[in-house]
């Protein structure tokens, strides 16, 4: 698998709206997520891959990365044959409903091993096999679908912050013990909110996830300032990086910073993470 980029804000837009898709690769997103499942009706599926083949061939390089989300099930394994043809644009793929290793091993089989595979989790079933859907050759990263997976259990929406909480911290442990990307967070239905979707960006942001969709342009520049660090955050990293790696050589495997803090390896991590993202060209590999 070759390096994957560090993505942040992806811009899902409906398959069979060739207006939106349009607009969609001007509104600042890192990615556009074309979708070709729930926000397209079945009787536009085919119209649907058809716009996502158009707009992939239309990609000369420059802008945002062209994502699709498939279907699952036998429209999934069309909308991949379909998409198959297209690896020299396609960004990377989001696989609806993935809690299966079986359809994961196809999928992968049918798509070019450079187009970077990421299971959405959305089912209870999905967050019991995490370990081994964050293992799989072909995943970079996990998508999390948490209006399919809250349906699913039945949860009255006050019990949403303790459940969503859980499979949240789930998502984030079987990531980082796989050693791919961070996860991308689940969408905010309100739109409209934009200060509510702030905090929450923030909020996830600081759990250590790596961004996550819009389903409203509106929604893009909030999505990058919580998730892309600012220029006084990747200083401040340097800084930090190049203070313990000259203790370093000095035979120190641990300092004390200017809060008297102490500072080693495991605390100095976080800050190489996160220069490493910002590193042009530099992706991140299993």
């Amino acid at each position: 698998m070759t390096a994957a980029p560090l993505l942040r804000s992806f811009l899902y837009v409906p398959g069979d709206r060739a207006d939106r898709v349009a607009k969609a690769l001007d509104a600042g997103a890192d990615a556009i997520l074309i979708d070709l499942e729930d926000s397209v009706a079945l009787s536009a599926k085919e119209a649907a891959r058809l716009v996502a083949v158009g707009c992939l061939r239309s990609r000369s390089g420059e802008g945002p990365a062209v994502w699709v989300r498939i279907n699952a099930g036998e429209i999934g394994r069309a909308d991949a044959a379909t998409l198959a043809t297209q690896s020299a644009h396609l960004g990377g793929m989001v696989l609806a409903k993935c809690d299966d290793l079986h359809w994961l091993d196809e999928i992968a089989s049918m798509i070019h091993p450079s187009i970077p595979l990421s299971p959405l989790i959305e089912s209870a079933l999905g967050l019991r096999r995490l370990d081994a859907l964050c293992a799989h050759p072909r995943v970079t990263q996990c998508h999390v679908g948490e209006i399919d997976l809250l349906a699913e259990l039945g949860a009255q929406a006050d019990a949403a912050p303790q459940l969503l909480g859980y499979a949240q911290a789930e998502i984030l442990f079987a990531s980082a013990a796989a050693g791919i990307l961070p996860p991308i967070a689940g969408v905010y239905p309100a739109f409209g909110d934009l200060e509510g979707f702030a905090a929450d960006s923030a909020r996830l942001a600081h759990l250590g996830f790596a961004g996550r969709p819009a389903i409203h342009p509106t929604q893009v520049p909030v999505i990058n300032a919580a998730f892309r660090p600012s220029a006084d955050d990747l200083a401040a990293a340097a800084t930090f990086v190049a203070s313990y790696d000259a203790a370093l050589a000095r035979g120190q495997g641990a300092v004390t910073d200017e809060r008297g803090t102490m500072v080693d390896e495991a605390v100095v991590r976080r800050a190489r993470l996160l220069l490493a993202g910002q590193r042009e060209g530099e992706g991140w590999t299993k």
